[in-house]
């Protein structure tokens, strides 16, 4: 299995421009179409904007309404030209698309149609008071989601790959999910944080990677000082490690995502391009 079908989240910023290159990398990788996605938000489905309105006569409310519509549309043109630049010149199908940002479920719809989604750790809606999460993205479409640092970052990403292994349900979901990645990497480090050390059964996930023509690289690190979080991190700057592939955790509460520690932490401060599954 390859990335046919990669949905970049885009916007003005600097970040935008970052994604755009790097996604054109994964789609000229995979010989992939890439779509590019601006999430735009209404003045009216914002917090208190229909308060904010009551007794104003109605020229300066249709001037609202056209300042909040005219300042999206431009960031909206800015981000696609970005993307479009981005892509540059090359065999890379593409299009742009622009998505409500003010529901989350419009972007998750488009999600659940894609291979993989390439987007920051939280990305606001331009002019709205609400944002998309790559938690909640990956919680809720059912695939995978490359989550980019905010810094700037080179292509190729994928060549010194962790394999964050814990023998759970989506630790294996995000194996699967990664192995595009996996295949084509120069070097496959898989770490296990584990006081008791390695068992059989992990035996079998270093023969299942074998089979796949991959040789892996087996960290057991028993460390009981200290964090997973923190273990994966060091491994990560030791090993000189461009793609992190790890499982997603959480449950929820009151519609709510609530992570796992070594989720919430990892995503708080992107140390690399973080391969997400649930």
């Amino acid at each position: 299995m390859d990335y046919r079908d990669i949905l970049i989240l885009m916007d003005s910023t600097p970040g935008g421009s970052y994604r755009a290159k790097f996604g054109a990398d994964l789609a000229r990788r995979w010989k992939a179409h890439l779509t590019g996605v601006f999430l735009t938000s209404e003045f009216l489905l914002q917090f208190g904007a229909g308060e904010s309105l009551y007794g104003l006569p109605p020229d300066d409310i249709d001037w609202l309404l056209r300042d909040h519509a005219k300042g999206v549309e431009e960031a909206s043109e800015v981000a696609k030209q970005m993307f479009r630049d981005g892509v540059g010149e090359g065999n890379v199908g593409f299009d742009f698309m622009k998505v409500s940002g003010d529901h989350p479920d419009a972007f998750i719809a488009c999600a659940r149609r894609a291979d993989l989604v390439v987007m920051p750790a939280r990305m606001p809606v331009y002019m709205g008071q609400k944002h998309v999460s790559a938690a909640d993205v990956a919680m809720a479409s059912g695939g995978p989601v490359l989550v980019t640092p905010t810094d700037d970052y080179a292509p190729p990403v994928g060549k010194r790959v962790l394999v964050a292994w814990n023998g759970s349900r989506e630790a294996a979901r995000a194996l699967r999910d990664g192995w595009p990645f996996i295949r084509g990497a120069d070097e496959i480090h898989v770490l296990m944080v584990s006081p008791s050390g390695a068992d059989e059964t992990d035996g079998m996930l270093l023969r299942l990677l074998e089979r796949h023509g991959v040789r892996p690289n087996l960290i057991v690190d028993s460390s009981k000082d200290e964090h997973a979080a923190d273990v994966i991190v060091r491994q990560m700057a030791e090993l000189d490690i461009d793609l992190l592939i790890a499982g997603l955790y959480g449950h929820p509460r009151l519609q709510e995502w609530v992570l796992g520690g070594v989720s919430r932490q990892l995503l708080h401060d992107v140390p690399a391009p973080l391969l997400l599954s649930h």
